[in-house]
């Protein structure tokens, strides 16, 4: 009979005895002997998890299954192979689709019942629970030390050598980056382009659009360690995990090449942008920003057709539409021209500057703002522990007494939060003050570009939603139908 014989370590289990490559690899050979197999493949996986089958040696192991060239698998032990209940039974799948039998040399299995398939599933979820004990336990100490603003591990990104020390020209060129993208409004691939042009290689290689992406969205740049799984839209993405956590973000100990400010202003706009809210053209000002005040969606810009004036000058004109009214048809928000959304931002900022009990311009609440934040991070930690220890109780690793201890503290601790964060709100309303900028728009408006225009109020506007109670729009042309606006400022 045929055997392929299977080892696999992972990296701390090279040194444990009876797991390394030469101890396994003795043992199944005798095996194979005392059964009287002929031997003809020895596959190894050295350094490899068994939470998955993206092996080379398994893929290989599986070619030859398919190619019919094995009659038998041999491994030491079932958690050599997988430690996957669902890989088990698809791996254990394929082996009977190609007549090819399998055996452990440390348990005993009889694949060819009822039972013994039982038995040996039974077996698989045990090896799948001890690989999620200790990539718990792992998570959990890499948190911890992400807690203290420490790199959990890996790799120093681009702009930084293998002890954490700044590079300076490096660090430059990554500020060139975000210059481009937010100064000049490059895309990623022209920003790739110009770098390229320049000479500004990195380490050696070009820039492409996924280095130029990525190099924006690092938040280690601006002086922050992240851990954790990201979140898209609040849910998960679909991976293939069984340990999900939100993302932990705490100021490291590293020098960093932004500021938090400047990280979050143009990530902002690099999460516009990928939504489709923002066109590069600087036509569209208010792209972004603008929302439907009938059904909440987003507004999207674009351009009349093409006219010819009298002297023979081709115009488009931009104008505004909801998302709904354009993909279902579901939305009846009549379109908005873009003169007529400048002319009810004006007519805004109008009533605020004549009714000078609102302008209080001194007050700051960026300080407020930081505070409010912390608190909502402090929850949903909180929330994770709640979810571990019920995880760890539910595994028998603590007991029902400690479970309830400490609930008990979560829940105490939570409470006390949430009071914070009612009077942060609080006081927020209270101590709401417009942007020191926001009547400077009347007086430098007609006076500067549009790619000034855009900055400034991208600076100013967190979202700005248009109402009115027409339906369909049909007057005078340059007449304005009747509409408001409620402003969200940043």
């Amino acid at each position: 009979m045929r055997a392929a014989l299977y080892i696999r370590v992972s990296t701390d289990e090279q040194a444990r005895e009876g797991f390394s490559i030469d101890a396994q690899k003795r043992k199944l050979l005798a095996y194979a002997e005392s059964q009287d197999w002929d031997v003809t493949s020895i596959l190894v996986d050295d350094g490899y998890s068994a939470k998955d089958l993206n092996r080379p040696a398994m893929q290989e192991l599986l070619e030859k299954v398919r190619g019919e060239e094995i009659d038998v698998v041999l491994v030491f032990k079932l958690d050599r192979l997988t430690r996957s209940v669902k890989d088990l039974y698809h791996l254990l799948d394929e082996f009977a689709r190609h007549d090819v039998g399998f055996r452990s040399s440390q348990e005993q299995f009889d694949t060819t019942t009822t039972m013994g398939r039982a038995m040996l599933g039974i077996l698989g979820i045990f090896a799948q629970w001890e690989r999620e004990t200790i990539a718990e336990r792992v998570r959990m100490g890499m948190e911890q030390k992400v807690r203290e603003g420490k790199k959990p591990g890996g790799k120093y990104p681009y702009g930084y050598d293998r002890d954490g020390n700044l590079i300076p020209e490096e660090a430059e060129t990554i500020r060139r980056v975000r210059e481009l993208y937010m100064k000049e409004n490059l895309s990623f691939l022209k920003i790739a382009e110009r770098l390229n042009q320049e000479g500004k290689l990195r380490r050696g290689y070009e820039w492409t659009r996924n280095t130029v992406a990525l190099t924006l969205e690092n938040p280690f740049y601006a002086g922050i360690i992240r851990f954790g799984t990201k979140m898209k839209n609040g849910k998960y993405p679909q991976r293939k995990r069984e340990l999900r956590v939100d993302v932990i973000d705490v100021p490291g100990d590293q020098e960093a090449i932004w500021t938090v400010e400047e990280y979050e202003e143009h990530l902002r706009l690099m999460r516009m942008r990928s939504e489709g809210n923002h066109s590069r053209k600087l036509d569209y000002l208010f792209s972004g920003l603008l929302r439907c005040g009938r059904c909440g969606s987003t507004m999207f810009g674009r351009l009349t057709t093409k006219r010819s004036l009298r002297n023979g000058e081709i115009v488009r004109n931009p104008y505004y539409m909801c998302s709904r009214r354009r993909d279902s048809k579901t939305c009846d928000m009549p379109m908005f021209r873009q003169k007529h959304v400048e002319h009810l931002i004006m007519k805004h900022i109008e009533s605020i500057r004549l009714d000078k009990s609102k302008i209080e311009l001194k007050q700051d609440q960026t300080e407020l703002n930081r505070k409010i934040r912390r608190v909502n991070s402090d929850l949903n930690r909180i929330r994770e522990r709640r979810k571990r220890w019920q995880y760890m109780y539910v595994n028998e690793l603590i007991s029902e007494i400690e479970l309830r201890r400490h609930l008990d503290e979560e829940k105490e601790q939570e409470e006390k939060l949430l009071r914070e964060l009612q009077e942060l709100e609080n006081q927020k309303k209270e101590e709401f003050v417009y942007p020191a900028k926001l009547l400077e728009i009347i007086d430098v408006w007609d006076k500067i570009g549009n790619q000034e225009k855009r900055e400034l109020l991208l600076t100013i506007f967190d979202e700005i939603t248009l109402h009115t109670n027409e339906t369909i729009v049909k007057g005078v042309k340059n007449r304005f139908f009747p509409a408001w606006v409620d402003i969200r400022y940043k």
